[in-house]
């Protein structure tokens, strides 16, 4: 990391050329190492939504580079994190997630119960009896928290408790009531590029014109708001950018209503960031917007049909802005997760290393829906993809930005590449780094 991003304040961050050292960081194993070591030990980490462990005896396994974490549900209101490991001779418990009653050792049967204390040593009358009593062979545990229906872990006795450590996140996504959203699909796949790359493509929406060409008939990408706080970023479309075309089209290139709605919808829609109704309803709306007045944006008419549909599930939006119904706060949160977001939807984002390998990423979408009242209840659909390619769904949008990772990967490790140059716009990407640098340095 070259001085600049030491001295620099985060929200002024412009390099002064490129940024020497940063490119290794995307291909060294030895960098992953330093990752692993000083990094996801000290960090809080997303792990899963609460409603994935429901019941009394759930367990879901979570993993980070080669570490493998067991979130156990003990009680209606309480949540363990254990080291996923045998205390006789390291043998992993768990594998995946499901329901148990009790935590035993698929080689020698060692059994422990579900709040970590041992419960069973087979022939323990084999053992010395002071190595194998039961009050020295609690499972160790991990710090536990939760925020926005999320549960997080944390290694480190030492780090801040979990909501001093997302803040700003929670106060300024307060209104968007995360907490109350339902998740509705997990998907998960693997990338052959390292997990920052694919991080750092969502944490910036200088990309759309490059990436998405498309969406400048529906989305002014100029006069983007972007915003650091600490370890976090913040970014976000002007007020009113949302629904109007980019002000770098030339008005020869600027789609007429229906199209640009049209294209709103599909590519929206396809990521989840709309609802299926709204979708559904095309035909109805292409013809309603024919009509509209030259003055009236296709932002601000659709803003009203959500409103009409959210009142209709029994779910008052009349406080909230056109601006929050189409496109919120876009959170990154260090180190791994963005949250794209409206007000009545939001996607969780994370990335994660695959393994020790500094070419390979594992990257986990969260499907979040605020339904209203009355809305039936529907089985959390979790899909699991050994190539992101293997799935139809994604729609054009992430499709486009899941393109540029093998590529960019590749990109990274060229000799004649010296390193990224941060401008304004890349401000929350050079943030990320600076903090990174402080937490594998110590």
């Amino acid at each position: 990391m070259t001085e600049v991003l030491a001295s620099v304040a985060p929200a002024q961050l412009r390099s002064s050329g490129p940024e020497i050292g940063i490119k290794e960081r995307y291909t060294s194993p030895e960098f992953l190492a330093l990752e692993a070591e000083r990094l996801w030990p000290r960090v809080w980490q997303l792990v899963c939504h609460t409603s994935q462990i429901p019941s009394v005896g759930d367990f879901y396994e979570y993993t980070i580079v080669d570490q493998s974490f067991l979130l156990v549900r003990v009680a209606a209101d309480r949540v363990k994190a254990y080291h996923n490991v045998c205390q006789h001779r390291g043998m992993q418990l768990k594998e995946g997630c499901g329901n148990a009653s009790e935590l035993r050792c698929p080689s020698h049967a060692w059994t422990w119960n579900l709040d970590g204390t041992l419960k069973a040593v087979t022939d323990a009358f084999d053992f010395d009896e002071s190595a194998v009593a039961p009050g020295c062979l609690s499972l160790p545990e991990c710090r536990v928290d939760s925020w926005g229906g999320f549960i997080f872990i944390n290694v480190d006795g030492q780090a801040p408790p979990l909501l001093d450590y997302l803040a700003p996140v929670p106060s300024r996504l307060a209104a968007l009531r995360l907490e109350a959203m339902t998740l509705t699909r997990v998907r998960s796949t693997v990338f052959r590029a390292n997990w920052k790359l694919g991080y750092e493509a969502f944490v910036e929406s200088y990309h759309v014109v490059g990436t998405h060409p498309q969406s400048l008939g529906y989305f002014d990408d100029t006069g983007l708001i972007f915003e650091q706080h600490g370890d976090h970023g913040m970014h976000r479309a002007r007020e009113g950018g949302m629904g109007s075309p980019s002000r770098r089209l030339d008005w020869a290139e600027v789609p007429d209503k229906r199209e640009a709605l049209l294209t709103m919808l599909s590519d929206l829609g396809a990521a989840e960031l709309f609802s299926e109704e709204e979708a559904g309803q095309l035909d109805a709306l292409l013809e309603m917007v024919a009509a509209l007045p030259e003055e009236t944006t296709i932002g601000s008419f659709f803003a009203g049909i959500r409103r009409q549909q959210a009142a209709a599930a029994g779910l008052d939006m009349s406080d909230v802005s056109d601006w929050d119904l189409l496109s919120g706060e876009l959170w990154n949160v260090f180190p791994n997760f963005t949250i794209p977001s409206n007000a009545l939807n939001a996607l969780i984002i994370r990335f994660r290393p695959n393994g020790r390998d500094p070419d390979s990423s594992i990257m986990d979408l969260f499907n979040l829906e605020l339904q209203g009242p009355n809305s039936p209840a529907a089985p959390v659909s979790v899909e699991v993809y050994d190539d992101w390619r293997d799935c139809s769904s994604w729609g054009r949008v992430l499709e486009q930005d899941f393109s540029n990772l093998e590529r960019w990967q590749q990109g990274v490790r060229s000799p004649g590449f010296q390193g990224p140059i941060w401008g304004r716009q890349d401000g929350n990407n050079g943030n990320f780094h600076r903090a990174l640098t402080r937490y594998v340095t110590g």
